[in-house]
């Protein structure tokens, strides 16, 4: 053999060259993606890397701004308050004639939506002034953080890293002035319903903006991701970031509402502003807990990666002619944190539209060249082959995601890659096995290119079929997140149009007899027989031509079929670089995609089993997403060597049984419980006056945390218990409720917070009110609280109308009260221990004899001694939970009413 003949040898397509290929390919591609997911941030630390930022200033500003937990209702939130007031005076100093600053205590907004809200803001408020002529007549730039916490969080994600990254884009763009005008709004009460940012539609400065960038936590470090956008003009801002990250995916999830949270992004977008929605989203046991701090961050990257994109994208939006560039809702995507790719809507529809039209034209076209030249040489069989196998991997591997979700149901909250691996490996191997036995049992008639060709064409029209879905649905319900179906489909495309060609260069147009191998296979009736389909013969080995002989012992049972007497010539080391060709374009580019949304999915879905998702539907994702990983290899599948599926047989079997075994929550990913205390203070003495409420995932909870807890022990012992489904506050967990003890919540005087007290400090006038009935159909409520600034009402029946005193006289535009009315009314103010006047209306022709309901208040600090009751369940829940809080207060009194 000749060293060219050699040469062609080894890249022929035969076991050693396609399974090298196949390592290869897939090796680089998830190694590649898991690195660029989960791989550290690097932060600069030379200042001249920094982009003109000061990162160690950040630092500090986070430092300060997460110390503890500071919700709206704190009195820490008046202190962090505080310090951001006093940092932006010091970064406006000696530019006041640009830098101007609204310390803004006026600005009150009234919204609806489930409920009604009544919102006394204080912003702290930042604007300067573009250096361009007409920066007044332009469209201005607005960035927005929130500073507030959850109570049971210092929110070093959730919102410090924002908000430290505002601060330093005041500082940068204080020194380099930009030539729009830039509105910094750094918002308070974001975490209770985002009443910052409707406070902000309020204030003169808002009309001001037409472009903005919200920062936003909703995890614990990492990468930020671009959440979603209003429009293609300002997604094409983002792709000046040096490591972009983001997908039109977590876009269309909050469109759907498959992400049940919300930011201020919404708000602005609702007002008509066009924006980016930046936040984290890593790690979401950690949310709202504890564990959401300046340590779990591990460095200063995660804030340096928000730091570098939120510049890039400004000067970005800076530097346009008009900050708020047009266009169509957006398709977006990143290629392994280097590149953002920026289509419109209608720029993919009309591309999906193309390729439905000219694929087949193409494809036809071919087949007809094929056949004229006698060189389409199918037979009927092998065309069950690939929908068979297909169609039995993807069932199993849903059948193993539905073990997984009945009987190991958590399992992927703490062991995502160990699932991710099982469900590739179940595919692969389902698939690897069917199309190597048939094979081996029937080798193609039409030799290795024609069964090439023959999958490549079913999954074209697989892929093709999906492309008119995605088609529908990105026109209709204007969904681009089935971008990948382009891709694939252009890749199959791609892969059968060299396959077909590979055809027409290869197959000899009229067959002989016998002058070559049999059916043009790689293996003999002797090959055959030396132990099956995965035996252990080796097709890279020189084998000699089967000889006509007079049946023997060792002679295969199968007869021969007369088709495949008459032998096609064909050489398949011609063909050498087309099989390379084909696997690069059907598996390289759309395999990349695939590998990055699966991470994307599992990193942001399989810890929001503990917010009460469905967790068969996120199993279902992953396990979709995963059979697309595997599924372009089935036209070359046969071929992969079975030392390496054997590998990955024992892999399955070791990680299916730690999936199974292994307990799914630890101090890593910890399982979250909600909490909340309620105190009656109409209870009388035989009657449960304060209950303790803790929310979490059914069986973890009533077996284990609740019986932790010295109060939740007694509460067992006395079958004081009550349990049931958490479905009006987290549909999908588990509630139970037991007597605590009681809450020391009210100073003395809001201007002494430091006195201790006894358990006699929850009083009946906790609470003061009078309810009055006006009219028929009007009524008054006076509500105060006392060492607090929130309060609700809530009506047996729906009311219709509602104006606090101090109030605007309208609702918000977009946020009136719905047609049939609501049934709780939500108090805020900006100072402590107000008493809150409100008028509300009923329906007139009902004549109701009474109006019945509850006012309640609410706390929401964490400081020792306060909440006894919560602090036993963090002192002796186990160390796998984390607790967050079930509602904006820790603590909710209440009391009924009439009028």
């Amino acid at each position: 053999m000749t060293f060219i003949q050699r040469v062609i040898d080894f890249f022929s397509f035969s076991t050693r060259p396609v399974t090298v290929l196949t390592l290869v390919t897939y090796a680089v591609v998830l190694i590649a993606s898991i690195w660029i997911h989960e791989g550290n941030l690097h932060a600069p630390k030379k200042p001249s890397k920094q982009l003109g930022l000061d990162l160690d200033a950040a630092w500090n500003d986070l430092q300060h701004i997460t110390a503890f937990p500071h919700p709206y209702n704190s009195h820490q939130n008046d202190a962090v308050r505080s310090y951001i007031l006093e940092r932006v005076k010091a970064s406006g100093k000696g530019k006041k004639s640009f830098f101007h600053i609204s310390d803004d205590n006026v600005s009150n907004g009234t919204y609806a939506a489930t409920q009604l809200i009544y919102f006394e803001g204080n912003n702290v408020l930042v604007k300067i002034d573009g250096s361009d002529d007409d920066a007044d007549q332009k469209g201005g730039i607005l960035v927005s953080a929130h500073f507030d916490s959850v109570s049971t969080a210092p929110g070093a994600t959730d919102n410090g890293m924002g908000v430290a990254t505002t601060l330093s884009l005041i500082d940068y763009f204080a020194t380099n002035r930009p030539r729009h005008n830039f509105i910094f709004n750094l918002n308070n009460g974001e975490e209770d319903w985002l009443n910052g940012a409707h406070a902000f539609l309020e204030h003169p400065w808002a009309a001001l903006v037409s472009v903005f960038l919200n920062l936003e936590g909703a995890g614990n470090g990492g990468r930020p991701l671009l959440f979603r956008t209003s429009s293609t003009g300002v997604t094409k801002a983002f792709r000046s970031v040096r490591s972009p990250h983001g997908t039109v995916l977590s876009a269309d999830a909050f469109k759907r509402r498959v992400i049940r949270s919300g930011t201020d992004f919404e708000v602005y977008d609702k007002a008509g502003m066009k924006g980016l929605d930046l936040a984290f989203y890593r790690k979401r046991a950690r949310y709202h807990t504890k564990y959401d701090s300046v340590p779990t961050l591990e460095g200063k990257g995660s804030l340096w990666a928000m730091m570098a994109a939120s510049l890039q994208t400004t000067q970005t939006l800076d530097a346009a002619k008009d900050g708020s560039e047009g266009g169509g809702q957006p398709v977006y995507f990143d290629l392994f944190g280097a590149v953002m790719v920026v289509l419109e809507q209608n720029t993919m529809f009309i591309l999906n539209v193309v390729a439905l039209a000219v694929g087949p034209i193409v494809v036809a076209a071919l087949l007809v060249l094929l056949r004229k030249r006698d060189k389409l040489v199918w037979s009927t069989e092998g065309w069950l082959r690939f929908p068979v196998a297909s169609i039995v991997a993807a069932a199993s591997t849903f059948g193993l995601a539905y073990l997984y979700s009945t009987f190991s149901t958590y399992i992927i909250y703490s062991s995502s890659y160990s699932v991710l691996a099982s469900m590739l490996i179940t595919f692969y191997l389902i698939l690897y096995a069917i199309l190597r036995t048939l094979n081996w049992y029937r080798p193609p008639s039409g030799g290795q290119p024609a069964q090439r060709a023959i999958v490549f064409l079913q999954t074209y029209f697989f892929w093709w079929s999906l492309l008119i879905l995605d088609t529908v649905v990105l026109k209709v319900l204007q969904v681009g997140g089935l971008y990948f179906i382009t891709f694939y489909h252009a890749g199959t495309l791609a892969a059968l149009v060299v396959s077909l060609l590979e055809m027409l260069w290869v197959v000899k147009g009229e067959p002989r007899v016998s002058d070559a191998p049999v059916n043009g296979a790689e293996h003999t009736e002797e090959g055959s027989s030396r132990g099956g389909p995965f035996g252990d013969y080796d097709d890279d080995a020189p084998q000699e031509e089967a000889e006509a002989s007079e049946p023997t012992e060792r002679s295969s049972l199968l007869p021969k079929h007369a088709d495949r007497e008459e032998s096609i010539f064909e050489d398949h080391r011609l063909a050498t670089p087309l099989w390379g060709i084909e696997f690069l374009l059907a598996a390289g580019f759309p395999i990349i995609l695939a590998t990055q949304i699966v991470l994307l999915l599992l990193t942001s879905t399989s810890q929001t089993l503990a917010d009460g998702n469905n967790p068969f539907s996120v199993y279902l994702m992953v396990t979709a997403v995963s059979s697309l990983i595997i599924l372009p290899l089935a036209p070359f599948i046969h071929k992969i060597h079975r030392i390496f599926s054997l590998v990955l047989l024992i892999t399955l079997i070791i990680t299916i049984a730690y999936n199974m075994l292994a307990f799914p929550f630890s101090m890593s990913s910890p399982l979250k419980v909600y909490f909340q205390q309620t105190v009656d203070l109409d209870a009388n003495a035989t009657e449960p006056r304060y209950l303790v409420e803790l929310i979490a995932v059914q069986g973890y909870l009533d077996r284990y945390v609740v019986p932790s807890t010295p109060s939740g022990q007694d509460a067992v012992n006395k079958d004081l218990v009550t349990c049931g489904s958490a479905s009006e506050k987290r549909a999908g967990l588990w509630s139970c409720r037991y007597p605590g003890p009681p809450p020391n919540v009210a100073p003395i005087s809001a201007s002494n917070v430091g006195i201790e007290f006894g358990s006699s400090a929850v009083k009946p006038d906790l609470i003061t009110f009078n309810a009055t009935r006006l009219t028929a159909s009007t009524g008054k409520i006076t509500l105060k609280g006392r060492n607090t600034r929130s309060c609700r009402l809530y009506f047996d029946d729906p009311i219709k109308a509602v104006h606090v005193k101090g109030g605007n006289d309208r609702m918000q535009p977009g946020y009136a009260v719905p047609e049939d009315g609501l049934k709780e009314v939500r108090l805020w103010s900006r100072t402590w221990d107000k008493e809150f006047e409100v008028l509300v209306e009923w329906e007139g022709k009902v004549k109701k004899q009474k109006v019945t309901g509850r006012v309640a208040c609410e706390w929401a600090e964490m400081k020792e001694g306060r909440i006894p009751a919560l602090e036993e369940v963090l002192a002796f829940s186990p160390v796998w939970t984390a607790v967050t809080k079930l509602n904006d207060g820790l603590v909710e009194a209440y009391k009924r009413f009439e009028m």
